[in-house]
C-alpha cells in the first residue's frame, strides 16, 4: 500500500513519508536485516529510520527483502505452536494425575 501511495503522490509532487518496520535483531544495523535502498544508497530502518521519503525508497528491493524471512518465520511459528500443544498436553496429564492421587 505504501508503494501505491508513493506512486500516486509522486505524480502530484506531494511530499510523502513512509514508516518502514525494521526487522529488529540487533537494533544497530550490523545484521543488515532491515537494509533498504534510499536513492540507491543502503540505509537501515532500525538506525536511519523508520521514516523515509517515500519517493526515494526502492520498493522492489524492499518487497524482496521482506520476503526473505517468510519461510523461516512460518517454520518458527509452526514449531512454537507444536511446543505450546505439547506443553498443554503435559499440563492436562499432570492435572489428571493430581486429581487421581487426591481421591
Amino acid at each position: 500500500m505504501m508503494r501505491a501511495v508513493a506512486e500516486l503522490t509522486r505524480k502530484e509532487n506531494i511530499r510523502t513519508v513512509v514508516s518502514l518496520n525494521p526487522v529488529m535483531i540487533d537494533g544497530t544495523g550490523m545484521c543488515g536485516g532491515c537494509r533498504v535502498l534510499i536513492d540507491n544508497k543502503s540505509e537501515f530502518a532500525c538506525v536511519d529510520g523508520p521514516e523515509f521519503d517515500a519517493h526515494k525508497v526502492n520498493f522492489e528491493v524492499l518487497v524482496q527483502r521482506n520476503g526473505m524471512y517468510r519461510d523461516a518465520e512460518q517454520k518458527s511459528l509452526a514449531d512454537y505452536q507444536l511446543a505450546q500443544q505439547a506443553h498443554s498436553t503435559r499440563n492436562e496429564e499432570h492435572c489428571a494425575i493430581a486429581q487421581r492421587s487426591e481421591r
